[in-house]
């Protein structure tokens, strides 16, 4: 009870304080507390950081894709490397000059004889053909 009395009391002091010469009231001051600078500061930056989520994404997906195109560039710079370094051990062999010799620069063995078949798919076949010997 004797919290209540004493509630009472203060609150009746603090109405006193705030009363003018008058006898009006006195409004109440408002400050701003520090805690509300903090938190409308923080809510900001959430806020912007937010804003600037949707382009980190974009960037993000962008680059994922430039990467599996490097990744792709690199397997089959690989590959060719690979097939290189395989034509490349065969350069001193004797097949691999007697192949390129016939197939780049047409030579042959003596007493070879060279056939040059044209494009097959520019021969048009026959559809009527004569029997002969049937008049």
């Amino acid at each position: 009870m004797q919290e209540n009395g004493e509630l009472s009391r203060i609150l009746h002091l603090l109405s006193r304080l705030r009363r003018k010469e008058d006898g009006t009231v006195q409004k109440k001051k408002t400050r701003i507390r520090p805690y509300r600078i903090l938190a409308a500061g923080l809510g900001a930056a959430a806020l912007v950081m937010l804003s600037r989520f949707p382009a980190k994404a974009v960037s993000l997906e962008r680059q994922r894709e430039q990467l599996e195109l490097a990744a792709s560039a690199y397997y089959d710079a690989q590959s060719q490397n690979n097939q290189l370094r395989a034509e490349l051990s065969e350069v001193n062999t004797s097949d691999f000059v007697e192949r390129t010799a016939r197939r780049d620069y047409g030579y042959c063995w003596y007493g070879e004889t060279i056939y040059t078949v044209g494009n097959l798919e520019d021969i048009e076949p026959e559809e009527e053909f004569e029997v002969y010997g049937q008049d």
